[in-house]
């Protein structure tokens, strides 16, 4: 539907105050309530009640109500008459006659001059509409709580005022302004009826013929509820309002800057920090921010308010992990993203470290081979902040011959890549198959070499098929002055996904199981999946009475220390 209107409105608030001190300067008055400037009041309500203009403490001297055609009321003549009070408070009070009614000419906004007339340019002037049947008081919008977040949900709100009969009600439509230039109704109120074909409607009756027609809408990006396109810009709305002979528009924008900021650049990082830089908008386009950080799992959101203010730090990071940074302006609604920057944090603001796949590990740390075979697949050993000179990964058992980088064999079936600065780095990976000989403790030596007695050392173990990552005791009992005391063994198990599991006590099998096939989630009974593929936790509960150790109908006597094999 194509709507063209030409007509324009004053965005005032008709309010309503308890008091009219000397201080407030010129004001109006109806009822014995005071109003500011730019109130409506409805022309019956002023028949004969009358709408007083006043400013406190001045003599009159020649002021004046003025027409909305810019012609001085002649106060002695039909439609409207004025009395007026000279002294002590400058004061004209304007009203129409009982039986008297106003035309459409009339109808607007008319203005106040004191003490003198309105062609002084010193005088005191205050504004008041003036209408027929009905108006649009205010348009006003309930924005979202949450200026950080998509989807966002916001309330329109049109007020219209008047005369009480609904059934004079020809139209009560809210319309959304296309960017083309035409106009799609979105709700549609006749008589006492009112109902939203888009987006969610009600009507509020406020009493004596004051209505609030409500429009609740959802915008994502792309659409605003029901597939009303808009791709960031501002939301323009229009209310219709036809009441008996009048027809009134109103226009209402939720402001969305069009634009995303750019440049968006790391200024700085730590180990569990990013700080963040931007190019701002204008202060027009943006109020202020929200910056996006993002991993595989979580997401932070930061407000940053004021338009003037570029950087931002990022919070509560992890080391060892790549971020996904956005950033967005916001005016009312939240404008569109900038394009995003990866950015990787370091495990460690100093000391040596292991990184594999974006994930940090400890000294002591254990890779399947099959695992490391890729250059993109390499487990890298770090020292933050040092220039790298003679580092290199050392075979524990083999001391004297250290990895060579750039060559392999079957006694040396590694490559590995450096970067120099500025971190010391050493990537190290498989470029061939590694043999029962080949597999166990390696240690990587960072910025020197292991000869260097001050180099920096960290350990890996790279084995193939499986290895036992740890065997430990947990949950031992609260009160250790009674039996039966019970507690839990822990085996945890990585790499090859077919495997057997055994745990003992001494030569007596507590629990045995083999064909174990982690591909398909045919774990053995008491497996659980720990943090990634085929690394499994097997679990054993232990009862201990003083005499024997019994995991279900197992049992075996022992005193003294009691030892495990898993």
């Amino acid at each position: 539907m194509s709507l063209l209107v030409v007509v324009a409105f004053f965005l005032s608030v008709r309010e309503v105050t308890s008091k009219c001190p000397p201080s407030s300067g010129i004001y109006l008055m109806y009822n014995g309530d005071c109003y500011p400037n730019g109130s409506y009041f409805y022309d019956d309500d002023i028949r004969p009640e009358q709408l007083k203009c006043t400013l406190p403490g001045f003599t009159l001297n020649g002021g004046e109500w003025v027409t909305p055609d810019g012609s001085s009321v002649c106060c002695s003549t039909d439609p409207l008459r004025c009395d007026v009070v000279s002294a002590p408070n400058a004061t004209i009070s304007l009203y129409i006659p009982t039986g008297q009614g106003i035309s459409s000419s009339d109808d607007g906004w008319y203005k106040c001059c004191l003490p003198t007339s309105c062609s002084n340019p010193s005088t005191n002037i205050i504004f008041a509409n003036i209408f027929r049947w009905g108006q649009i008081e205010d348009t006003t919008v309930d924005l979202p709580s949450d200026v950080t977040v998509l989807p966002q949900t916001y309330t329109l709100h049109a007020i219209k005022i008047g005369h009480q009969n609904q059934l004079n009600t020809n139209y009560a439509d809210w319309y959304y302004n296309e960017s083309s230039g035409t106009s799609t109704k979105l709700c549609r109120g006749y008589n006492d009826e009112y109902s939203c074909s888009r987006g969610n409607g009600m009507k509020v009756n406020y009493g004596n013929g004051r209505y609030d027609y409500t429009l609740t809408l959802t915008w994502n990006e792309e659409n605003i509820t029901s597939g009303v396109s808009n791709n960031y810009h501002n939301h323009v709305y229009i209310f219709h309002l036809e009441v008996g002979l009048v027809t009134r528009y109103r226009y209402i924008t939720v402001k969305v800057p069009a634009t995303a900021p750019s440049s968006l650049t790391v200024v700085n990082k730590t180990a569990t920090t990013i700080t963040v830089s931007w190019t701002t908008l204008d202060s027009s386009d943006a109020d202020g921010y929200v910056v996006n950080v993002t991993d595989s799992d979580t997401v932070q959101t930061v407000q940053v308010e004021g338009n003037s203010i570029n950087t931002v730090t990022l919070n509560g990071l992890r080391g060892g992990t790549t971020y996904s940074i956005t950033v967005r302006a916001y005016k009312e609604l939240l404008g569109p993203a900038s394009s995003a920057i990866s950015v990787f944090i370091q495990c460690h603001e100093e000391g040596i470290y292991l990184q594999y796949n974006e994930i940090c590990y400890s000294n002591k740390s254990y890779f399947w081979d099959s695992s490391v075979n890729a250059v993109t697949e390499a487990i890298s050993c770090v020292l933050p902040g040092t220039s790298l000179t003679t580092g290199q990964w050392v075979r524990v058992d083999d001391p004297d011959h250290p990895v060579d980088c750039n060559s392999n064999s079957d006694c040396d079936p590694f490559h590995c890549t450096s970067v120099t600065s500025p971190n010391a780095t050493l990537n190290l990976y498989l470029a061939q198959g590694l043999s029962a000989e080949q597999e166990g403790w390696y240690k990587c030596c960072l910025p020197t070499d292991c000869s260097d007695p001050n180099t920096n050392i960290i350990f890996a173990n790279i084995f193939r098929f499986a290895e036992i990552e740890s065997f430990t005791v947990a949950d031992f009992p609260s009160d250790m002055t009674v039996y039966p005391q019970e507690y839990k063994l822990n085996c945890v198990k990585i790499g090859f996904y077919l495997y057997g599991i055994r745990m003992s006590i001494n030569s007596i099998a507590l629990v045995n199981y083999a064909n174990c096939d982690d591909r398909f989630n045919n774990y053995c009974s008491g497996t659980a999946l720990v943090s990634s593929t085929n690394t499994i936790r097997y679990t054993v509960a232990i009862t201990w009475n003083g005499m024997t150790v019994s995991n279900g109908s197992i049992s075996q006597s022992t005193t003294g220390d009691q030892m495990y094999q898993c």
